[in-house]
């Protein structure tokens, strides 16, 4: 019996070592595993392509546009997923960018593209909706926004005009005249204007419409000389801008010119000199001084929203978790989901889908410079 009991014990013993033996080589072994195996790249690329005009007399705008998506990659650091960015010289043509988008879109296989323009966006939003692109326009024309996968990047015209009537009556201007063009751009800020309009005492007074391919205005600065007008708001793009205002001082005009976002545009900033217009969101300095030191020049319209717009995709690609490359509808939802963006462009939120909110300023050229006034 006590030869039985020792053999027992021995054996006991015997099975409790090997046991343990087991659980230490499971534990090493997950524990290696754990460890020692890494999370599967995701290689494949997101891809954005971008349409802006590289060449003509817009290039400026373009190159800058280009320079700040750069350097908003160039900062992005270690992230989850990757992000291909492919740039096409859309000219700001309509037909060109088109041709440009279905390029990046059928052969490039594109899952975002960013454009510029009222006229390019509006042109090109069917299409990405069509193909499930997402699609963001540095423009502020609703109509561009609308499907799920087109969102919009500039301060809204209802905003805009907010702070352009609010100055109007501090200055006690109560008949504006007008000189506009049909564009998409301006026909969606005036006619938010006169919406809001409608609740003030201010006036649109005997409105020109100008054709941009003219290069003399000299008609219809002449059927409105005479007006009995407090000031004339000007809506037309440049290079028509700048040939209509020196043609006014020309023929006589003294009365003071305003506008909505038009002056900011202007590479002739002395013919606008102690003048003042209303402007969507101010760029902050933090992003002037980053901008210059890197490109060597300044930003100018449209750049801050270009930089933005690659910021808010990363945003809303990193907060996706996955093994794989996310899915469009996947970004398009956490796009929608963004409040309290501190971006180049002051604070941003989507509002409402597809369109991201900043807010307008009253700007004054002094000295050549466009100087904030109020906010």
């Amino acid at each position: 019996k006590i030869l039985l009991i020792i053999r027992k014990n021995k054996m006991n013993k015997l099975t409790k070592n090997i046991v343990i033996l087991v659980i230490l080589v499971l534990v090493i072994w997950g524990g290696v595993k754990y460890f020692g195996e890494k999370e599967p790249e995701i290689t494949e690329p997101i891809k954005i392509g971008v349409i802006v005009p590289l060449s003509g007399p817009a290039a400026i705008f373009g190159e800058n546009a280009q320079k700040a998506i750069l350097l908003a990659q160039e900062e992005l650091g270690k992230s989850k997923y990757k992000y291909e960015v492919l740039f096409e010289d859309g000219q700001f043509d309509i037909v060109k960018s088109v041709a440009s988008a279905n390029k990046l879109i059928n052969v490039d296989k594109v899952d975002i593209l960013i454009t510029s323009g009222s006229g390019v966006g509006n042109a090109i939003s069917p299409i990405t909706l069509d193909n499930n692109v997402i699609h963001f326009c540095v423009a502020s024309e609703k109509n561009i926004a609308e499907g799920k996968s087109n969102f919009i990047h500039w301060t809204p015209p209802s905003e805009v005009n907010k702070v352009f009537i609010e100055k109007l009556q501090k200055e006690n201007i109560q008949k504006l005249g007008y000189f506009g063009s049909q564009d998409q751009a301006m026909t969606a800020i005036i006619d938010d204007l006169k919406i809001q309009l409608k609740d003030t005492d201010i006036e649109i007074f005997n409105p020109q419409i100008v054709d941009l391919s003219n290069k003399d205005f000299k008609s219809s600065i002449t059927k409105v000389k005479q007006d009995d007008v407090d000031a004339y708001l000007i809506l037309v793009g440049t290079p028509a801008l700048e040939i209509l205002v020196k043609q006014m001082k020309e023929l006589g005009i003294k009365k003071p010119l305003v506008a909505i976002q038009v002056f900011e545009s202007s590479r002739q900033p002395e013919l606008f000199e102690g003048y003042w217009y209303a402007n969507g969101a101010q760029t902050t300095n933090e992003f002037n001084d980053k901008f210059f030191a890197k490109t060597g020049v300044n930003p100018t319209m449209g750049t801050a929203n270009s930089y933005d717009i690659f910021n808010l995709i990363v945003l809303a690609t990193e907060k996706i978790k996955s093994k794989t490359k996310p899915e469009v509808n996947q970004i398009i939802e956490e796009l929608n989901k963004i409040k309290n963006f501190d971006g180049a462009l002051g604070n941003l939120e989507i509002v409402e889908p597809g369109i991201v909110w900043s807010k307008g300023v009253i700007k004054k050229i002094e000295n050549g410079k466009h100087i904030v006034v109020s906010e």
